[in-house]
């Protein structure tokens, strides 16, 4: 296995970099052992939970929650340096991405003091995984559009509603639930907004599967049919959920895995060059050229939140906005974005056509890469007949209810009980 290197940016840290080392010695000692094989995309379709946990182990998730809530209470920058270099090789992380990423920060924001120690800690031990509650049918990307309404009965909420597009939720633990809790006032459409957490094995959620254009399942719709939500699960204040949502976006928004999602690709391509198996092209370099501009800016997103700036600075992306539709558009964004950079027609280069034609977790037509195609993170029989682990769930949200999830993608929608 040959190092990727990211290229560094700022001043020297002699820190830092011995972190980076340690972080690639481990990640290619996990492939030469074969714990995985390495692919695009990984942060929202390769779901490993052994392998979040792993990383949990060694003090690389939770890095920047506070210690006193069960993390490692390091700096913004020690987890950019981890979350690049698991970003470059491919690896499996979507278990544990978008409780690391951005419910955490979220919960240490808006989060009551039990909130914070029911959650944080499991987040932290890669054991609570989260998935995003936003984008509704015939929304798109207008949040302030959300039809999902939360009211108030006897001891909390009752929420009625459609998500879409919400990747991991039949494997998810819970989300933060976007939801209109005052009529719409058309004069101050981002008024009367609340978010919620919802446990997605509450009763009335249903979680239906929405299949790629390649087969994958990592996209999915939830109904919400008149869930309850105690108020203790209420995050942050009634009617300031468009502030509290944007900045969760700001961490969504702010870190390297849109550009860096298909980085093994353009590898693929340095190397296939290197090896003369593909022809010397200058438009190569300017690939590299712009995936070194885009390091350059996320890592100064890292240094601002450092610093205690404010998340919303990440809300201007890196690259082109994520696919609101059920297709393999949005993994292959920083792929065509790669190519608009350099003015590179994806058709005039076979190897980044190869790849990003196939779908995710393809190999160049030929010759293949130096990592063997990833495993699908989900197929009917790994799911049929599982459980979540009740008791597991117990332990950290008190929750008495069981789900079964399991069953193929063309199955009815998975009902709690």
């Amino acid at each position: 296995m040959h190092t990727q290197v990211v290229p560094a940016a700022g001043p020297p840290d002699h820190e830092l970099d011995a972190l980076r080392a340690e972080v690639r010695t481990f990640l290619r000692e996990q492939i030469d052992a074969g714990v995985f094989s390495p692919g695009v995309d990984t942060w929202l379709t390769r779901w490993n939970p052994d392998f979040t946990k792993a990383l949990a182990a060694r003090g690389w998730l939770g890095m920047t929650i506070p210690a006193e809530y069960g993390g490692q209470g390091r700096t913004f920058m020690k987890r950019f340096v981890v979350t690049e270099e698991l970003l470059a090789v491919g690896a499996p992380v979507a278990a544990q991405w978008v409780a690391d990423r951005q419910a955490a920060p979220s919960l240490l924001t808006y989060g009551t003091e039990e909130q914070k120690q029911r959650f944080l800690p499991g987040i932290a031990g890669g054991e609570i995984s989260w998935a995003i509650g936003m984008s509704e049918p015939e929304s798109g990307s207008d949040l302030a559009s959300v039809r999902t309404k939360a009211v108030w009965v006897d001891g909390g909420w009752r929420i009625t509603g459609t998500k879409l597009w919400t990747s991991g939720a039949h494997r998810a633990d819970a989300f933060f639930a976007l939801a209109r809790s005052a009529p719409l006032d058309p004069a101050q459409r981002h008024a009367g907004l609340s978010q919620f957490i919802v446990l997605l094995d509450s009763l009335g959620v249903q979680i239906r599967p929405i299949l790629s254009m390649s087969g994958d399942h990592h996209f999915n719709e939830v109904i919400l049919d008149d869930v309850f939500v105690p108020d203790e699960l209420r995050l942050g204040r009634i009617g300031e959920g468009w502030k509290q949502v944007t900045s969760e976006l700001g961490f969504e928004c702010s870190g390297p895995e849109r550009f860096m999602s298909t980085f093994p690709i353009l590898a693929a391509m340095a190397e296939e060059t290197r090896e003369g198996r593909q022809p010397a092209d200058a438009r190569i370099g300017a690939l590299v050229a712009r995936t070194f501009g885009l390091h350059h800016m996320s890592r100064a997103v890292s240094e601002a939140l450092g610093r205690g700036d404010d998340a919303e600075l990440g809300l201007t992306r890196l690259t082109v906005p994520e696919s609101e539709g059920g297709s393999d558009a949005g993994w292959t964004e920083s792929a065509y974005l790669m190519a608009g950079a350099a003015d590179l027609p994806i058709a005039e280069n076979d190897l980044l056509a190869g790849c990003c034609s196939a779908g995710p977790g393809a190999r160049p037509r030929t010759p293949a890469p130096p990592w063997s195609a990833p495993q699908p993170c989900w197929t009917p029989t790994a799911l049929q007949g599982t459980s979540r682990g009740h008791a597991r769930r117990r332990r950290w949200w008190g929750c008495g209810r069981r789900t079964e999830r399991g069953g193929s993608p063309n199955s009815p929608a998975r009902t709690s009980k």
